[in-house]
């Protein structure tokens, strides 16, 4: 009877590891196309699964992000070798996920939902909703900053933005705090590829600052770093897409 139990138990967590995902062809939710808004904000993601001659004939092909749509500032995508399954490429792609986002730490700071990863494609198909992926691009956020005492204060929360930093010559951002309030926007502004100017206003312009900005790309999660100075004359450092514990032991000593 235990051992009855246990194996009951453990077909209940695969189950529910694998919560979400569904079979490509039992999904009502339509194809993914090469120009939807998640290909546009995982560049790299979107030439594995359309371009790279290995990873687009994939027998299986599944990507996974956290959701809500303001918590996916990452990804995992997973292709068959041999004879995998849709099912077993599906959980690749969610532990991976899984993996990704416990390593960047706690989001609670930046976050007021509890973001989960989920399966959203499988072989090219959506099997979640079109409406409950990002149009736009989302991460966490933080604000590093000298008040008029010389201390350090902070400022956490979530950014949206456009998906086209680097390829439009001017992308508008806006930050929301932790209880899904907006309270700063701002634009970026391309000098080339993967840097540029940016500008900030916040608490309806009570509080400002300007400097330049910079794309770093993999580990430990592709994020935006710019610095500059306040209205004041004072520091700034912004950061997109570490969550804040992360960021305040990488730039937050300004």
């Amino acid at each position: 009877m235990i051992r009855t139990f246990i194996l009951a138990l453990f077909a209940t967590a695969v189950l529910a590891s694998g919560a979400g995902a569904q079979p490509a062809a039992q999904s009502p939710y339509g194809k993914a196309e090469r120009r939807d808004p998640i290909f546009l904000r995982y560049n790299q993601m979107a030439d594995r699964y359309w371009v790279n001659t290995e990873t687009m004939t994939a027998s299986h092909k599944v990507v996974a992000v956290p959701l809500p749509r303001q918590c996916a500032f990452l990804y995992a995508d997973s292709y068959s070798k041999g004879q995998m399954s849709e099912s077993e490429v599906q959980e690749v792609a969610l532990s991976n996920c899984n993996r990704r986002l416990a390593e960047l730490g706690p989001l609670g700071e930046n976050y007021g939902v509890n973001c989960q990863c989920k399966v959203v494609i499988s072989d090219g198909v959506y099997v979640v909703p079109r409406d409950m992926l990002p149009d736009d691009s989302y991460g966490p956020t933080s604000i590093f900053y000298r008040d008029n005492s010389g201390n350090v204060a902070r400022l956490n929360g979530v950014a949206r933005y456009g998906a086209l930093i680097g390829r439009d010559r001017s992308v508008t951002f806006s930050v929301e705090n932790v209880r899904a309030e907006q309270v700063c926007d701002g634009t970026f502004t391309n000098d080339g590829p993967s840097s540029g100017k940016f500008s900030l206003s916040c608490f309806g312009g009570k509080f400002s600052g300007n400097g330049s900005y910079e794309r770093k790309m993999g580990a430990p999660n592709d994020h935006i770093i710019a610095r500059g100075q306040t209205s004041r004359g004072l520091p700034i450092v912004l950061v997109i897409g570490l969550p804040a514990q992360l960021a305040a032991g990488t730039y937050g000593g300004i």
